[in-house]
C-alpha cells in the first residue's frame, strides 16, 4: 500500500509543478492527523479520500479511479491558491466569490481542458444555491 501511496504523491508532485505550487502544499497523508486536513486510505482496490479531526470524520468521498482521486487533491491545493489570490486582490463592492472562482477554474484549465469543465460545473451548481451579491 505504501508503494500506491507515493506513487500518487509522485503524481500530484509533477501535478504541482504545472500549476506552481510549493511542494509543502502537496504532501499525501496515508492516516489522519486528525487536525482537519484530508488524508488518503485504499481499501479493496478504492481511493478514500478523508477529513476527519478529533475523531469525529467530516467527510469521505469514495472512488475507483486515480484522475478523480487527484482531482480532489488538485482542487484543493487550487482552491487554497485561488482564495489567497482573491485576498491579496480584493475589489471593494465585488463578491469576493467572482475573483476567487474565475482563479479557481483557471488554476485546474492548467491541468487539463476536463478539469477546467469540471471545476467549471462546480462553479455554476454553488452560484444556483448561493448567485453573486454584489455591493
Amino acid at each position: 500500500m505504501n508503494s500506491v501511496i507515493e506513487e500518487i504523491q509522485g503524481a500530484i508532485c509533477l501535478l504541482g509543478e504545472r500549476i506552481g505550487v510549493p511542494r509543502s502544499l502537496l504532501v499525501i497523508k496515508s492516516s489522519s492527523p486528525e487536525d482537519g486536513s484530508p488524508h488518503v486510505e485504499i481499501k479493496s482496490g478504492e481511493f478514500n479520500y478523508v477529513c476527519s479531526e478529533r475523531g469525529f470524520e467530516i467527510y469521505r468521498r469514495r472512488t475507483v479511479y486515480l484522475d478523480e482521486l487527484l482531482y480532489w487533491i488538485i482542487s484543493g491545493v487550487a482552491f487554497k491558491l485561488a482564495s489567497d489570490y482573491e485576498l491579496t486582490n480584493r475589489i471593494v463592492g465585488v463578491d469576493s466569490r467572482r475573483l476567487l472562482f474565475s482563479k479557481y477554474v483557471s488554476i485546474l484549465g492548467r491541468i487539463s481542458k476536463e478539469w477546467e469543465k469540471k471545476a467549471s460545473d462546480e462553479v455554476e451548481l454553488i452560484l444556483i444555491n448561493a448567485p453573486y451579491s454584489d455591493a
